[in-house]
């Protein structure tokens, strides 16, 4: 056993220590998160700049063959009319050096005309003419064309063979070409380029023509080493090869890089041509990590923003960001920066340093009056110790007042019941549910966010506006008071979060800050208790001379930024994300389609276990273009009779033979529907939607998706 007074002051100076530590830490981990917030930025910023310099050069080559077009399909160039044609492209790649090559093929007899770079100012025409069954090439100076030829020699070039052609023929569009090495002559030889080729119909709408611009990459290779990204940061250019499909990173290919030598290697034996070097052959460390860790499916979708990565290369750690290039007529590029965290932390790593010196100083100063006030205040010390435990957890209640010799002492007891008192009238402000909870697990309110999984809810009063035009002020506000308590009570009994009021909608979450695995079930099960809750509550206001409330309910699953947001002296605990807008846009949807509770498929498939659902839609919401199948929730599958089971199934029937474009048995279903339930809204709507495609059929590019153009 220790004397008291030594303990005290052993606890005393390990609080102490423990407050010091804490703060060193804190120190050190706010400003690595600075630093490296910084440092995001920059990349960030960086990579804007990357791909605005690439949207100028690839708008040079789509440019050109658009307006090449244009020029034909207006008759004011013609392709028999060679001389002129190449006049003109003549005079565009005077004007746009990055442009290596522009070429013209004839889909009839496969001939093609194309000017290109001999050296930085000199330029050569190459002509290939059909004789029979063989084709004949001639190369001119461009200022000698169309006399004599420097070159001519018998060719097997089939233009129509080349893939540039055959891919805009087969699309119908303007393609780009996967990265390739150049085979030409001159300034443009072994280098690194990429095609854009747009065909050009006749007259009767079959294929006349395709119009080929080549691109030099070195261009860009060049601009990369100009930028100065720290000390030994970076950027690069990268191509996916096959990017209609998922895949791994097999597919992902550098096309543009500060030491652009690193990007074509020998030929292999056996083969012709230098080759682009795969990912794995690169000798760049860091690129090769970097892409490694890439998403799956980087270029299919998610944000068109920049999105930041780390990675680790050779036993360093560094943070990158990355950003698809994105627009119309634009290859599957994504632009990538790096930077070592070393040198991101090294401020970071000397404010620690110091902090740790100054900590110890204040350290040793403290354990002297932690001795001292040990002897006086041991005993009012701990009481207050106490009550200062209870108000962290917002445990107010009240407690006898503490009493001590020591003036100062004696102040703070009274000062810590006025500071309770103060406390309990500041929590009615705020969601202490949510604070306990948050004290509960352990977490400490930083500003600072986690990005989980969680399902969220959105529920608004349907025709709130005008009920609130009806009742006076004072009434309206007792009322929405008991609505808001009521459903906070359900959401807060099925494990849920209140995040905020807005106007007459509540806005709740499940799955944060207590995990949930069945999050989705959970929110599920309170949006049908509410609106039970609702129903047995409507004969009550009514007979109190205040209105029911219906309210409309909008759900979705999704992975969110939740945590603590605002500034030190304010913060929220709340979620953001798409998945938030997108629940959001549910529960307005709900009017559009007549429903009250509208489910995304990603809560639907986490908890169909226990819903009974119909199909509603395939919508593409508003700020989204990916198509969302949606479901309206009918009833729980413990609690559903048969009529609403069999409503189910006959409705997803006839979603399905809509899908299938099968109008007439997607109606015939739907009257029997109405027939048992002339009052279903969803079924009204859908027979509409269906009587109108069955008169005004849709053509073959229509997939059944329904996008919105209102919130």
């Amino acid at each position: 056993m220790f004397r008291f007074r030594l303990t005290l002051l052993m606890l005393l100076g390990g609080l102490v220590l423990l407050t010091v530590a804490t703060i060193g830490i804190f120190s050190y981990l706010n400003a690595r998160s600075a630093a490296q917030e910084l440092s995001g930025q920059v990349l960030d910023q960086t990579v804007l700049r990357i791909d605005q310099q690439v949207d100028q050069l690839l708008d040079q080559a789509t440019d050109q063959c658009s307006l090449t077009r244009q020029l034909l399909d207006s008759g004011q160039l013609q392709t028999q009319d060679v001389p002129r044609l190449v006049g003109y492209w003549k005079a565009a790649l005077s004007t746009q050096p990055e442009t290596t090559a522009l070429f013209l093929g004839l889909a009839e007899t496969g001939e093609s005309v194309g000017v290109s770079r001999l050296q930085k100012d000199q330029l050569s025409v190459w002509h290939t003419t059909k004789a029979g069954a063989k084709y004949q090439l001639r190369e001119y100076r461009a200022e000698d064309f169309p006399g004599k030829p420097f070159k001519t020699e018998p060719s097997e070039y089939d233009v129509r063979t080349r893939p540039w052609f055959q891919a805009a023929a087969g699309k119908g569009r303007g393609v780009w070409t996967p990265a390739y090495v150049f085979l030409g002559v001159g300034a443009t030889q072994g280098s690194l380029g990429v095609s854009y080729a747009v065909p050009v119909p006749a007259a009767d709408g079959k294929l006349h023509a395709v119009v080929m611009a080549d691109f030099d990459l070195e261009t860009l290779s060049r601009y990369l080493a100009t930028l100065h990204i720290g000390q030994r940061g970076s950027a690069f250019l990268v191509e996916q090869t096959e990017h209609d499909e998922q895949s791994d990173h097999g597919d992902l290919r550098v096309i543009a890089h500060p030491r652009s030598e690193l990007l074509i290697l020998p030929p292999k034996p056996g083969q012709p041509g230098r080759r682009l070097s795969p990912v794995d052959e690169l000798e760049d460390p860091a690129v090769q990590a970097f892409i490694h860790k890439l998403p799956v499916g980087v270029m299919t979708g998610g944000p068109a923003d920049a999105q930041a990565i780390r990675f680790q290369a050779n036993g360093e750690n560094y943070l990158g960001s990355f950003r698809r290039i994105i627009g119309e007529a634009r290859p599957p590029w994504l632009v990538c920066t790096y930077v070592p965290e070393d040198e991101v932390l090294a401020y970071a790593h000397r404010t620690s340093r110091l902090t740790f010196s100054i900590s110890i100083g204040i350290l040793g100063l403290a354990i002297l009056i932690s001795m001292f006030l040990a002897r006086q205040v041991a005993h009012p010390l701990e009481q207050l110790a106490a009550a200062a435990a209870d108000a962290g957890r917002l445990r107010l209640e009240p407690r006898p007042p503490i009493r001590s010799v020591v003036l100062e002492v004696d102040q703070l007891g009274k000062a810590s019941e006025e500071m309770k008192s103060g406390l309990r009238s500041f929590e009615k402000y705020l969601p202490v549910d949510l604070v306990r909870g948050l004290l509960d697990s352990g977490q400490e309110a930083l500003l600072g966010v986690e990005k989980r999984e969680l399902t969220i809810s959105f529920s608004d009063i349907v025709g709130f506006t005008s009920i609130a035009e009806a009742m006076p002020g004072e009434e309206l506000v007792a009322h929405l008071g008991e609505y808001f308590d009521r459903l906070s009570r359900v959401v807060l009994e099925s494990g849920g979060t209140v995040d905020k009021f807005i106007g007459d909608a509540i806005m709740a979450f499940w799955g944060a800050p207590t995990a949930n695995p069945r999050h989705a079930s959970a929110a599920c099960l309170s949006a049908h208790r509410c609106r039970q809750r609702l129903r047995e509550l409507a004969p009550e206001w009514e007979a109190r001379g205040r209105p029911a409330l219906r309210t409309r309910f909008g759900l979705n699953t999704g992975e969110v930024l939740v945590g603590n947001i605002g500034s030190p002296a304010r913060m929220n605990y709340t979620v953001m994300g798409d998945a938030v807008n997108l629940a959001s846009r549910l529960e307005g949807l709900n009017k559009y389609y007549g429903t009250e509770v509208l489910l995304s498929e990603a809560t639907y498939r986490e908890a169909k276990d226990i819903l009974v659902v119909r199909p509603i839609d395939l919508v593409a919401v508003v700020g989204q273009t990916k198509a969302v199948p949606i479901y309206e929730l009918l009833d729980l599958a413990s609690e559903a009779p048969a009529a609403v089971r069999e409503l189910a199934d006959r409705y997803a029937a006839a979603f399905q033979a809509f899908q299938g474009r099968r109008w007439g048995e997607s109606m015939a279903i739907l009257t029997e529907i109405l027939k048992a339930h002339p009052a279903d809204a969803p079924a009204m709507a859908f027979l509409k939607r269906c009587q109108h495609y069955a008169e005004n059929p849709p053509d073959a590019a229509w997939d059944g998706v329904n996008r919105m153009t209102s919130k």
